[in-house]
């Protein structure tokens, strides 16, 4: 096995940003469940005799693991841990801090988004975005699956193009379903949390889950920018017209805009959905 190329100065930074050290037990916000869903995801037993050469807490495993694992692995855990620290809401860090990070990160194989892959703040900044196929290819899906969305988002924009926009509306919500149904299937530990804290009860089969339910749970966790949340919660409600009588109990006929973007909520969600970090 190669020796992972980190140094103690690359720990005392690393344990800095996730608030552990030489005297605590803790890592970031984890519960010692939630800890070991998190490396589960990554196919680590961090729980297991092979970390515990320097204690049992949170903190030594983490040390443990990061001594004794090479890259690239160590590096994606690392921007997923920093990831996780962005989006549960803790302070920012000092920027010299954060670039030191992001620098061991990167070092060791791990993919740390930049601000420029930011998620759209802003319906303008929403439908700037640009439909790129190759994106899709990166999603959490089969090869096969992921050329059957391409070819719906491609049959959408021709929809939209011929004003034909319900079209466009009831194919977008399929494509956003399915690359959910996608991502859950493989990080089925972190969806699962998502949903027992999002709604207090035990998640069904993912098969069942409906569009909702995954919008919601993936922004709850910070798979899915709270924009494409508030975005795509409204692309569920244009779905749902897809029975006859909804569509007409509630007067609803989508024009050009609303079917443009419902178009670009899908391909703000596929970005996120594939950022570094992510997948």
């Amino acid at each position: 096995m190669t020796t992972p190329a980190i140094t103690q100065l690359d720990i005392t930074v690393i344990e800095r940003l996730l608030d552990t050290g030489r005297g605590a037990g803790y890592v970031l916000d984890f519960s010692d469940a939630d800890y070991g869903g998190f490396f589960r995801d990554f196919g680590v037993d961090i729980f297991g005799d092979h970390y515990a050469g320097e204690g049992n807490s949170k903190g030594k495993r983490l040390r443990a693991f990061l001594r004794t694992t090479p890259p690239p692995l160590s590096g994606r855990v690392l921007a997923a841990l920093l990831r996780h620290r962005t989006l549960n809401g803790k302070p920012a860090p000092a920027e010299a801090d954060r670039a030191e990070f992001e620098a061991i990160a990167r070092r060791l194989g791990g993919s740390v988004a930049t601000e420029k892959s930011a998620a759209p703040e802003n319906e303008d900044e929403l439908l700037k975005l640009i439909f790129q196929p190759q994106v899709f290819e990166r999603l959490a899906v089969e090869g096969s699956m992921s050329k059957l969305l391409v070819a719906r988002m491609e049959e959408a924009r021709r929809c939209v193009d011929n004003t034909a926009y319900l079209s466009a509306v009831i194919l977008c919500g399929s494509v956003l379903e399915g690359m959910c149904l996608g991502y859950g299937a493989r990080h089925p530990e972190s969806a699962n949390r998502g949903y027992l804290a999002q709604y207090s009860k035990a998640p069904p089969h993912f098969h069942d889950w409906k569009l909702a339910q995954w919008i919601e749970v993936f922004g709850r966790i910070g798979v899915l920018s709270q924009n494409v949340v508030k975005f795509g919660t409204a692309l569920r409600d244009f779905r749902n017209y897809i029975h006859p009588s909804e569509q007409l109990a509630n007067r609803f006929d989508p024009d050009k805009h609303t079917a443009r973007i419902a178009f670009q909520v899908v391909v703000a969600a596929a970005e996120d959905l594939t950022r570094p970090g992510t997948v």
